[in-house]
């Protein structure tokens, strides 16, 4: 196949496009405000000004890849009931939308699940059978991949790590329940914490930060956690058996001095059949994996079309 297709990865404050080639290269890429807040149609016209500024490289677009926040429904690429990170797009039907705005078929998904595809087949998984690519930023996103697809289960929300139930006595997610992993685990979480501590931390790599000059405070906060991430992990790892496991995102990039406790809490809590030749590993694509994975995607989409 020849040509390019257009790559959207959402965010609740961003939205990140490219231009993306049949085997996963980026030929233009732009980022703008999301505009979110302005409702439903805020991200669709955040798409289309993406799509205009990229336009300029005068390329022929054959598809589009999507990736959002959310449960993303494999059968038609509609949100699956309320996106907590992305709240006005509740049951959107993106899929659809986008095809009848651009005239061009589209590939939906949750925006882990693409990220998880792009380090699969182009990054730190590649060449595993089975692979676990965990996203740790605002939010905790996680994308399961075996053999080289994303598993979606029945309504496109498999994999979210990040509502495995700590306990009732835990912090309120996003979602609403008391308890989930999220909280815990996220990078505002973690600077939260901080700040309650007594320590001056506007953000996660503060935190890594203070903790790899030796301040006990934010050394304690950063093994929590490592545990944390390490026993929600081991729950994964127990059940899915992956070969690889990808942590990426904001909190991701704190690379050794997070993965290092991780994989000692993986120690502890995984079954040891299930940690031979396990990998842990820092993702390598970056914030470009999701964009990325809505490339791959698209061309997905296109391989499947039955010929003309």
């Amino acid at each position: 196949m020849s040509g390019l297709v257009l790559a959207l990865d959402l965010g609740g404050t961003d939205l990140k496009a490219a231009l993306v080639t049949p085997h996963g290269a980026l030929v233009a890429f732009e980022r703008v405000p999301s505009r979110a807040a302005e409702g439903p149609e805020g991200p669709l016209l955040a798409m289309d000004e993406a799509r205009a500024r990229l336009a300029a490289a005068g390329a022929a677009v054959r598809a589009v890849g999507v990736g959002s926040p959310g449960a993303v429904d494999p059968l038609d690429g509609s949100l699956v009931g309320r996106t907590a990170h992305l709240p006005c797009w509740d049951s959107f039907p993106l899929r659809a939308r986008l095809e009848d705005r651009y005239g061009l078929p589209v590939a939906a998904d949750n925006d882990a699940n693409l990220a998880a595809l792009a380090e699969h087949r182009l990054g730190a998984a590649r060449g595993a059978r089975a692979s676990l690519t965990v996203t740790i930023g605002t939010g905790v996103g996680c994308g399961i991949v075996m053999d080289g697809r994303v598993v979606h289960g029945a309504r496109g929300g498999a994999g979210e790590l990040g509502h495995l139930p700590l306990g009732r006595d835990g912090a309120r997610c996003p979602c609403g329940v008391e308890g989930c992993v999220e909280p815990e685990m996220s990078g505002g979480g973690l600077a939260a914490r901080a700040r309650a501590a007594g320590l001056d931390c506007p953000d996660a790599a503060t935190v890594f930060a203070f903790a790899a000059k030796g301040e006990l405070r934010a050394r304690a906060l950063v093994e929590h956690l490592a545990d944390r991430l390490g026993a929600a992990l081991a729950t994964a790892v127990n059940l899915l058996n992956p070969e690889v496991v990808v942590v990426g995102g904001g909190v991701g990039q704190a690379g050794e001095a997070l993965l290092a406790p991780v994989r000692s809490a993986l120690e502890r809590y995984a079954l040891a059949s299930h940690r031979l030749g396990l990998r842990v590993v820092p993702a390598a694509l970056g914030e470009r994996a999701g964009v990325t994975g809505a490339g791959l995607a698209a061309w997905d989409l296109l391989a499947r079309a039955p010929a003309a």
